[in-house]
């Protein structure tokens, strides 16, 4: 297994007082606390990507979005570069896009969205113009911005092929995407298809994980959590997973990062 980092916090809005969020810097503290290690991974390194610019949302736009677009093909070129099963610790979901791309390899595969928000915002629609919040449009080709149109005259991935799990902010009326509530449905649902994982780490309940960005009330436990990654991560159609939105910012004892390689290393058998 490859790990590879993605620090950014580009597609994230700022905090209340103004100033850019730190999920750029959770890929870095989950390093610390011995990630490659603890998952006998083979570490590709980071892909950075800028500093923050866009405070202030360009009107009717997308924050950071050509910064986000260069940081999407600089991730998509280091995952198609390596061989086997990768793990992407990210920043936030912005993401998402680029870790399709580098592992699509013209499989056409299917998305596993485990997260609590439905995120698919668009620039038109957006109350905070964060690329996070419109990933999942992005990959499925909605929204007028080159960051929907990676998939060239296609989307990244179609809303048949997707199954979302732990939505609880949102949902998928008028669209194909199904959901699903066990990792037997997800992978019924799915098919015979190779599939990418997102697994947003607010999906999560946030009594065990408050260090995200926008913390919906309920979620899944650890446990439950392992239970659901376990069989999909160890299927032969998964070809990567992504994992993101973890802010260290308030996690003063790194309990948050330590919940979550626990959670990945039950997962993994590692």
């Amino acid at each position: 297994m490859n790990i590879l980092g993605a620090p950014t916090n580009l597609g994230n809005r700022p905090y209340d007082d103004g100033t850019p969020r730190m999920t750029h810097l959770g890929p870095g503290r989950l390093r610390e606390r011995g990630i490659v290690e603890r998952l006998r991974a083979r570490d590709l390194g980071d892909v950075a990507a800028a500093a923050y610019r866009d405070l202030v949302r360009p009107a009717g736009g997308i924050r950071n979005e050509d910064l986000v677009l260069d940081h999407l093909l600089a991730i998509a070129r280091k995952i198609e570069a390596h061989d086997g099963f990768t793990l992407v610790i990210a920043g936030d979901c912005s993401v998402l896009p680029g870790t399709m791309l580098g592992m699509s390899r013209n499989l056409e595969p299917g998305l596993v969205y485990i997260d609590a928000h439905s995120d698919l915002g668009t620039p038109d629609t957006s109350q905070t113009g964060g690329a996070a919040g419109m990933d999942l449009a992005f990959v499925t080709g909605r929204g007028d911005t080159s960051l929907a149109r990676l998939g060239g005259d296609g989307p990244l991935v179609k809303d048949e092929r997707i199954v979302a799990v732990g939505v609880r902010d949102g949902d998928f009326r008028g669209t194909g995407i199904r959901t699903a509530d066990s990792a037997e449905r997800v992978l019924e649902l799915l098919g015979k298809h190779p599939f990418v994982i997102h697994f947003d780490v607010d999906a999560l309940d946030p009594s065990s994980m408050p260090f995200v960005d926008s913390a919906e009330p309920g979620g899944l436990t650890a446990n439950e959590m392992i239970e659901l990654l376990r069989p999909l991560v160890r299927h032969p159609n998964a070809l990567g997973m992504e994992m993101t939105i973890y802010d260290p910012k308030d996690d003063h004892d790194s309990k948050g990062a330590d919940l979550l390689i626990e959670i990945l290393a039950s997962a993994f058998g590692t």
